[in-house]
């Protein structure tokens, strides 16, 4: 039977379903023009994507009745529209204009936040190191002697008790220690009820907060300009094997943040990338873009 009309010219073609969204640093990959994110980057599963290409032009008419001489585009645009069901706070940061992948780590700290005490003093530092083992929390070392005390932790409670002043201390946290109190660390004379108070902070790797999908914190009411992010959409198709790629070498996430929670349903949370100029002629480009200034999208 002969057909007529738009018939199928190859069914390999024909899209059906979503892209993975692939999202990383754009400063340490600016300089590659192939695709370089891996799945284990992919922001999760999704309820929807849409990319659009904007295109202003400007058109000369003359003539009665005018009729079109030329057409010049004015400004082009792309952006990358998704809605992500994995409710993280990577995932959340990222929306907010965050890179949650740039964290260079941080050092876990303590910091003296005073005393109660009519004659005891200290000497030396409470020491922490980059283990598992420094919290976030605030200690109270509460005397019950002149040489033994016992330590508080605001959140994790009764950790540690002291019998004698002259000796290293290292409270255990699970096989590291939240902090070490050096020997002969508290000098002068101490007497019971009275206290010492001091916080730690834990340790952050590299990749901040939100390289737990439960932790870290996204303030409010203090937005500065969107990071920069690489954010590359790999869409495979039906046949399992053909795949189309947009790079955006340079994106910011430009969204307001929405979480719809409703009772029989998941939130999906809208989120756009918003491709930026990578060419050479600006601070953080680079030569490789120069003739494809917002990116590319490749066919493999």
């Amino acid at each position: 039977m002969a057909r007529s009309g738009p018939v199928t010219k190859d069914t390999s073609t024909v899209a059906l379903g979503l892209a993975q969204i692939r999202v990383g640093n754009a400063a340490s990959n600016i300089a590659s023009i192939a695709p370089v994110l891996a799945a284990s980057d992919s922001i999760g599963a999704l309820a929807s994507t849409k990319y659009t290409g904007n295109v202003d032009y400007w058109k000369l008419e003359s003539g009665f009745p005018l009729l079109e001489d030329m057409t010049l585009p004015l400004r082009e645009s792309s952006m990358l529209e998704c809605e992500f069901k994995e409710i993280s706070s990577y995932n959340l940061a990222l929306a907010r204009g965050i890179d949650p992948g740039a964290g260079a780590g941080n050092s876990a700290t303590a910091t003296v936040n005073g005393s109660v005490t009519s004659s005891g003093t200290t000497s030396g530092v409470i020491a922490v190191t980059d283990t598992t083992g420094p919290v976030n929390d605030q200690f109270t070392v509460v005397f019950t002697g002149a040489t033994t005390a016992s330590i508080y932790g605001d959140v994790t409670g009764h950790i540690h008790d002291l019998v004698d002043l002259t000796t290293l201390e290292e409270p255990d946290n699970g096989g590291n220690p939240y902090f070490s109190i050096p020997a002969n660390f508290f000098t002068g004379t101490w007497a019971a009820d009275e206290t010492f108070v001091f916080t730690t902070t834990a340790y952050v790797a590299a990749g901040g907060d939100y390289s737990d999908p439960h932790a870290g914190e996204i303030k409010l009411g203090a937005l500065s300009a969107p990071a920069f992010v690489r954010m590359e959409a790999v869409y495979t198709y039906p046949d399992g094997s053909s795949t189309m790629t947009i790079i955006f070498p340079r994106a910011n996430a430009t969204s307001s943040v929405e979480l719809d929670m409703q009772a029989e349903d998941n939130v999906n949370v809208p989120l756009t990338f918003e491709a930026k100029r990578s060419d050479s002629e600006i601070s953080g480009g680079n030569v490789a873009w120069d003739d494809k200034p917002l990116g590319r999208i490749v066919f493999g």
